[in-house]
């Protein structure tokens, strides 16, 4: 039964999620200011007004997450349309690995095709453009959505529910990856490790470097979590793996550091 208790404890939850990721990976990043200078992607910073706007919307953000799927996934699991299980050896632990995984996979490609979706002209101004005014995207930026943009990465997991079976664990740690990512994606500095960039074998994994260069030129690099929809379909960045190797100090080459959004 949904309760007040429910709706008070599912606000808490969403906001103390973004700003435990938020607030600790700023702090990371100021404790590390003078040994990251090197990783920074661009030469600008962030303004306090900036700064104010992001945590605003995404504080608005959290909210909207939270009563939405709390209200979303409660109506479909009354309609008997939800296929949520409760008891978790219902279906295996293996079941609940894969179905976690499958979730991370599923959102990757809706959030690519409704990120595309968000940048049609009209779309772009009326929606996703407030999320675009963070020109240097920092930790805070994560959540900092229009509400129209906030009710579509809301659908998702109410989605993923009516059509998959899974369990509210796994709903939870996906939650966790989803804005853990979307903070590491939007922190500005490139935190791969040159090893993992070197070796090719995490080519499959999106970077800061590759997010960021969505917030400079903004008509390349759709993806979240995976490159892989960017390269099938030629959305990527031209320029995305010189500026990583450079970003990550394995290269000399390319265009320079720091370059601003043209």
């Amino acid at each position: 039964m949904l309760t007040l208790a429910n709706l008070q404890h599912a606000l808490l939850h969403d906001m103390f999620k973004y700003l435990l990721a938020a607030g600790a990976l700023a702090l990371l990043l100021w404790i590390g200011r003078d040994r990251l200078q090197g990783r920074r992607l661009q030469t600008r910073r962030a303004t306090a007004s900036d700064l104010r706007r992001e945590i605003g919307w995404s504080l608005a953000t959290a909210c909207l997450f939270a009563c939405a799927s709390l209200l979303g996934i409660f109506w479909v699991a009354r309609q008997g349309w939800s296929q949520l299980y409760w008891d978790l050896h219902q279906h295996s632990l293996s079941y609940a690995g894969f179905s976690l995984l499958l979730m991370i996979v599923a959102h990757d490609a809706y959030f690519y095709w409704t990120h595309r979706l968000l940048h049609r002209p009209r779309l772009l101004r009326w929606s996703h453009r407030l999320h675009h005014l963070s020109r240097t995207p920092t930790p805070w930026t994560a959540y900092a959505f229009h509400p129209s943009e906030a009710l579509v990465h809301t659908a998702f997991p109410i989605l993923f529910a009516l059509l998959v079976p899974v369990h509210p664990l796994v709903l939870l740690l996906w939650s966790i990856h989803m804005i853990v990512r979307n903070v590491l994606g939007h922190c500005g500095h490139e935190l791969m490790p040159r090893w993992m960039i070197r070796s090719g074998w995490f080519d499959w994994l999106t970077t800061v470097t590759h997010h960021d260069l969505h917030h400079q030129f903004g008509r390349y690099n759709f993806g979240l979590y995976f490159t892989w929809w960017d390269r099938w379909l030629g959305t990527e960045h031209p320029e995305y793996r010189t500026r990583l190797a450079r970003a990550a100090g394995l290269s000399t080459r390319g265009d320079p550091a720091g370059a601003e959004s043209t």
